[in-house]
């Protein structure tokens, strides 16, 4: 019956893109990629960047951030207002609006297709998942021992009949959230993929693994399982239950956003209906050289240049006059990310060896990295911490963050290791298989051999390897982390004990005094005070080397003219419905 009602689907919707005489029906399209597989949707789970981007199209948390302020400010999204917060900081009451229904495309949960409206059970069902045990879920360190009541449920069995003090439904559309003590981060939380509302019925219905492949949302768009071939398109159509929401007044845009958009787009967007365009498309391009040609070619809306492309297309920070003349755009934004090698530290060889990580560190050519991989788009990193978040301190120097091959044989042979005698090969597990990837990797391994060290190389895709990690089955990978909120916790949390694997802290480091301060400033407010110990921490973590520190990035992107509304946006998701696209200009221009 299932497949019949697909096919039944399938049929209906050909029918209406071909109409006319044959000629295809006019879709506004927004053609957008991203570099790897996704992982299956499930929101305790993801970790990445690239399927947050997809669900963060199809689910809605219960704030997000708003779209044209030059700083990243909440407001709300399923929730009706911003939370009334008890004058101790730890009490949160949250209202929900009434009119975000769950969108299931296919009908087999909801038949209706517009299910029922989300309520509080469904967010309270998402956050009783990071906590229950079973599911190891990747976003439990958000919660654990900040919820009253929370850990305790998990510990005793996480019977989800069971209400916990902590996170609970007042009534059908309003959540009570107890802290365990003032955690001012608590907010940003509540707008990340990891508090996607589910519904129940889904997980009923397809079963606790196969629902994450069918995923049913509030936003404003649905996921098309008829186009999307998983590991090599996602497509998206515009949800018709969509609550609806509007383009931002021009008064509340930042200056910087006023400067590259314009006064007058501003004014002439302010005010109208949300989304744009009626279907997004997503490729899956691994190869940054295809994702390139796809752009020129004027099948990408928007692209970042390739290592490889950077020094054909900018000159002295400045477009080409081919590019010029294509009216093509470039934009230079700094992220709130960090790229980086790490160890697992719960292998004792990494872990007992201070100076053999300092030593590879060294043997690490950063400056080289920073030249050839990212055309020096990039700041070297000497802490976690990012420019622009509190505890960056800029004038700190990290001792293992340059090359220095010299140096790194001496720590070699002080950890035992003369010239590498007496290491076994070591095991660099790979994330992917594009050519920029497979070089970096190369790099890594060759500098290392020049200081005796054999690596050898474990390939792998992106889901294989997160799996891995999460496993404990890996030596050394490389990651980047880019900001799931704006503060510095998000960043410190990586290398924080409690947060292992297969919470944030990849490569497993503990080290109690770090742990102390993270802890202590955890639950200050942002002051001069607290970021004073977050430079402490991250300066403490960057000389132990759990990390061989990699770079953080800026980004150069490009925009074709007939993408009007785009605003850089580095942390949150569900930015697609604010992007529009000038049809016929597409058409004039590229031919597509």
């Amino acid at each position: 019956m299932k497949n019949f009602l697909k096919l039944t689907v399938l049929l209906f919707v050909l029918f209406l893109l071909f109409s006319c005489g044959g000629e295809v029906s006019e879709v506004k399209t927004l053609n957008r990629t991203v570099p790897a597989k996704l992982t299956p949707f499930d929101p305790a789970q993801i970790s990445d960047r690239y399927t947050t981007m997809v669900l963060g199209e199809i689910c809605e948390s219960l704030y997000e951030y708003k779209y044209t302020t030059d700083t990243y400010q909440l407001e709300p999204a399923v929730a009706q207002s911003m939370p009334e917060v008890s004058d101790d900081g730890l009490i949160y009451t949250i209202k929900l609006r009434k009119d975000a229904y769950f969108y299931d495309p296919l009908g087999e949960v909801f038949p209706d297709k517009q299910g029922r409206p989300v309520n509080a059970h469904d967010f309270v069902l998402s956050v009783k998942r990071l906590a229950d045990p079973e599911n190891k879920a990747n976003g439990w360190w958000l919660y654990e021992s900040r919820i009253v009541g929370l850990d305790e449920w998990a510990d005793e069995g996480a019977d989800y009949s069971k209400e916990v003090e902590g996170f609970k439904a007042l009534d059908d559309y309003t959540i009570q959230l107890t802290l365990t003590a003032p955690y001012p981060q608590i907010l940003y939380t509540l707008a990340m993929n990891y508090t996607f509302p589910l519904a129940q019925e889904a997980i009923d219905y397809y079963g606790p693994e196969e629902f994450a492949n069918y995923p049913i949302g509030t936003g404003a768009y649905y996921y098309d399982h008829f186009e999307s071939i998983p590991g090599s398109q996602h497509v998206l159509l515009a949800n018709p239950a969509w609550h609806g929401k509007t383009f931002p007044a021009a008064s509340e845009a930042g200056p910087l956003v006023t400067s590259r958009l314009g006064a007058d787009v501003l004014a002439e967007y302010e005010g109208r209906e949300l989304p744009f365009c009626d279907r997004v498309i997503y490729y899956v391009i691994e190869e940054s050289s295809v994702q390139w040609l796809k752009f020129l070619n004027g099948e990408l809306d928007a692209s970042g240049i390739p290592k490889d492309n950077f020094d054909s297309t900018v000159i002295n920070g400045e477009l080409t006059r081919e590019m010029v003349d294509k009216e093509i755009k470039l934009e230079v934004n700094g992220t709130l990310d960090i790229t980086y090698n790490f160890f697992n530290m719960n292998i004792p060889l990494f872990r007992d060896n201070p100076k053999l990580r300092q030593a590879m560190s060294l043997a690490y050519n950063h400056e080289k990295v920073a030249e050839i991989f990212y055309n020096n788009r990039c700041e070297l990193a000497q802490t976690l911490i990012p420019p622009g978040l509190g505890g960056y301190d800029p004038d700190y120097v990290n001792p293992y963050a340059h090359h220095d091959l010299e140096k790194a044989k001496v720590l070699l042979a002080e950890a035992g290791f003369p010239n590498g005698e007496g290491l076994p090969v070591l095991k660099y597990h790979m994330s992917g298989s594009s050519t920029t990837h497979k070089q970096m990797v190369e790099f890594f391994i060759e500098s290392m051999e020049e200081l005796g060290i054999q690596i050898e190389i474990i390939p792998g895709d992106w889901p294989s390897f997160l799996e891995a990690i999460d496993s404990g089955n890996i030596e050394i990978g490389g990651l980047a982390w880019g900001a799931d909120y704006p503060d510095a916790q998000n960043f410190l949390q990586l290398n924080y004990g409690p947060n292992a694997a297969p919470g944030p802290n990849n490569g497993n480091y503990s080290n109690p005094a770090f742990d102390a301060l993270y802890e202590q400033g955890a639950y200050m407010q942002q002051s001069p005070e607290r970021d004073a110990l977050y430079a402490q921490a991250a300066q403490m973590a960057a000389e132990d080397c759990p990390w061989i520190m990699g770079v953080h990035r800026q980004s150069f992107g490009l925009i074709h003219p007939w993408l009007k509304t785009r605003v850089f946006r580095d942390i949150g998701h569900g930015y697609s419905k604010y992007l529009d696209v000038d049809v016929e200009e597409r058409t004039q221009k590229s031919g597509k």
